[in-house]
């Protein structure tokens, strides 16, 4: 199996997705009105050309997500997507014109290095992305289970666990979403009717824009970004990893030494994952007009960290 292209196609999406991911936290945290109020917020970002600008963006970050699985395993893809908060957190540095420091490249380093002897360790290989309703049935119920609780969750809480609770639901989405990409690319083989007529093409067309809503939302309810931007980019690819070994039948290496180091690749991953998120500088814009009264804009984004987002993650974002 060539590994060069779905490679090159997931770092390249994942230095999209985390470059647009920046524009896209800096507006959406920026939207005033009811926390409930999903019209409201759509509204306002649609009238804000910066965040329209990375948006589309985002539709490349999507496309070379979408080569990278069509051609690569996802237990491979997911991982490497993370990479997206480490150009994202770079991004950071640059647009806040600040200095990269010793303590933050270890913290990249740490990420990279989980990440790297992950892949090297399990060496994954291609499964079958043909998946029938009766097979992933399963799989959804229990999706959709943890979904509405992590949603009903976040409409009972306020601040961060709102913004955690609709962080694990969009990395939840986002997770499930590659996989039914990759199940949706898989049919393009037998044309195009039976693509579009295929169920993973119907549940794309509704997962995709409900991660991508459910983002939006973490980005908007926690004064703190940096935990949901975490816990996006971390529950995003265990749950393609899941997908991938459960439902679409790839494999990795199951000796003993090949477990230890996989968990202990993922935890370094994990750990730097979080570190990099709080470590990034904040990228979100104060208000000058409330800076005499000392709230707005700027009392609420204060100690905004970590600037990429991971819709930033798998799917369509």
């Amino acid at each position: 199996m060539n590994l060069i292209v779905p490679v090159v196609a997931a770092l390249a999406g994942a230095c999209v997705y985390g470059v647009t991911g920046v524009l896209q936290q800096r507006n959406a945290h920026q939207i005033e009105g009811d926390a409930t109020d999903q019209a409201g917020l759509i509204k306002g970002l649609i009238h804000r050309p910066a965040w329209v600008l990375s948006t589309a963006g985002s539709v490349l970050g999507f496309l070379l997500q979408g080569l990278a699985l069509g051609t690569g395993p996802i237990v491979m893809v997911q991982p490497l997507l993370v990479t997206g908060i480490l150009f994202g957190a770079v991004t950071g540095f640059i647009v806040r014109r600040q200095r990269v420091d010793w303590a933050f490249m270890g913290t990249l380093l740490l990420t990279a290095g989980g990440l790297a002897v992950f892949l090297i360790v399990s060496r994954p290989t291609q499964g079958n992305a043909a998946l029938t309703v009766g097979e992933a049935l399963p799989l959804g119920i229990g999706l959709l289970v943890l979904l509405v609780a992590s949603v009903a969750l976040g409409l009972r809480t306020q601040g961060l666990p709102r913004s955690l609770a609709f962080a694990l639901a969009a990395g939840l989405v986002y997770g499930a979403t590659a996989a039914v990409a990759k199940v949706t690319i898989a049919q393009f083989s037998h044309g195009f009717l039976p693509t579009v007529t295929h169920w993973s093409f119907w549940a794309l067309v509704v997962l995709g824009p409900l991660g991508f809503l459910l983002n939006q939302n973490a980005f908007r309810e926690g004064e703190l970004a940096a935990p949901a931007l975490a816990v996006i980019t971390v529950v995003d690819p265990l749950v393609g990893i899941a997908i991938g070994l459960l439902w679409l039948d790839e494999k990795i290496a199951t000796g003993p030494g090949a477990i230890v180091g996989e968990v202990l690749g993922l935890a370094a991953m994990v750990g730097g994952v979080w570190l990099v998120a709080h470590r990034a500088p904040r990228v979100v814009e104060e208000n000058p007009e409330n800076d005499a009264g000392g709230d707005g804009d700027q009392a609420r984004d204060g100690g905004s960290a970590g600037p990429v987002s991971r819709s930033a993650a798998a799917g369509s974002r």
